[in-house]
């Protein structure tokens, strides 16, 4: 052992003989590896580099897609806020339908009921008006095809249509701006009316 020691000892003092005698040597052997611990330092602080923006990137992806979600829904519940409150008022415009049509044509002769019809009329196309500026709209069924998503059949009946038209509305439908509010209520065709020959 003391062999192994002596040598390792006869080692370092040659190495240490050789630095000492060749300063040159030494100093690039010191350089190159400070060069190296530089280049890998510098490696480092870029991959460092190149994770910080590709997670800065996907951050600000991120936060995009959230605004863009958040003023998507927003501007969703601003349509459809006033949907229950429409709803509602779907009735009265339904009361001022009724009104209307059970005035008798011959009696709209005499001034005061003439006013009265006038003013009901006015009040009724008011309400369209205001309803048509928030987004809500009636559609008309009467000759139309018969659709499931936005009629409600009552009955069938024969008539002039062929089977599937709706021939009758009974109470108007309702979108509010591309959802249906209420379904028209419609009576539907069953076909031509057959001429039975005795």
């Amino acid at each position: 052992m003391n062999k192994i020691t002596d040598k390792n000892e006869n080692t370092k003092k040659e190495s240490e003989d050789d630095s000492q005698n060749h300063p040159k040597r030494a100093s690039k052997n010191q350089s190159a590896k400070s060069v190296d611990v530089k280049e890998k330092i510098i490696s480092d602080l870029k991959v460092k580099l190149k994770e910080a923006e590709d997670k800065l990137l996907r951050e600000l992806a991120e936060n995009e897609n959230l605004r863009k979600r958040h003023e998507k829904e927003s501007q969703e519940n601003f349509k459809y806020a006033i949907k229950n409150f429409s709803y509602d008022l779907l009735n009265v415009t339904d009361n001022f339908e009724r009104a209307l049509s059970s005035i008798p044509k011959d009696n709209q002769e005499d001034a005061n009921l003439k006013n009265l019809v006038i003013g009901l009329q006015a009040v009724e196309k008011e309400i369209y008006e205001i309803f048509e500026k928030n987004g809500v709209k009636r559609f008309n069924s009467y000759k139309e095809k018969f659709n499931p998503d936005i009629h409600q059949a009552v009955s069938k009946k024969e008539s002039e249509f062929p089977e599937g038209i709706v021939v009758e509305e009974l109470q108007k439908g309702f979108m509010i701006a591309d959802r249906l509010l209420r379904p028209a209520m419609v009576i539907v065709s069953s076909g031509k009316i057959n001429n039975k020959k005795d």
